[in-house]
């Protein structure tokens, strides 16, 4: 999307937009064996990005590196680091309906299992867990996609 949509929406949403803001989020991928994370996020050619699999949640890490470098360890020779940034609004927004992952179920916020969940409490960093339709929303938004760290295309 344009950076002029991007604020539009945002301005919508009632958070503060700043076009030129963002927050950057990262996802490991690839491995070894039984530690191999799925090739989730494709990269296109202009930055943005595809997710494969949009029905399933698709777990990224957010605001430091903590959370996707120590993932990048756990996950074998073959992982690699996508890295991509969001409009600070998005981030903001999400953040606004984000539920802890355990006890979700019973969470009367969890919006039918369509809230964001928060994950990995007692590793380094922030992630979260994305349900559709956020990842339709990840996928419109996300910009300057690239691989950071590791071994994979």
């Amino acid at each position: 999307p344009s950076e002029q949509r991007a604020y539009e929406i945002g301005r919508l949403l009632g958070v503060e937009a700043d076009s030129t803001e963002t927050v950057t989020y990262w996802r490991v991928q690839g491995g070894d064996g039984s530690n191999r994370s799925q090739d989730r996020i494709v990269i296109n050619p202009d930055g943005t990005i595809r997710v494969t699999n949009p029905d399933k949640n698709l777990n990224i890490s957010a605001r430091t590196d903590e959370h996707a470098s120590y993932f990048l360890d756990k996950r074998g020779s073959n992982a690699y680091i996508v890295e991509f940034e969001v409009p600070k609004w998005f981030d903001d927004f999400l953040n606004e309906y984000v539920i802890d992952q355990k006890d979700a179920t019973t969470n009367p916020n969890n919006m039918g299992g369509m809230a964001p969940k928060r994950v990995d409490p007692n590793r380094p960093g922030f992630a979260y867990e994305l349900p559709p339709p956020w990842i339709e929303w990840l996928e419109e938004y996300a910009l300057n996609a690239k691989i950071v760290k590791g071994g994979a295309s």
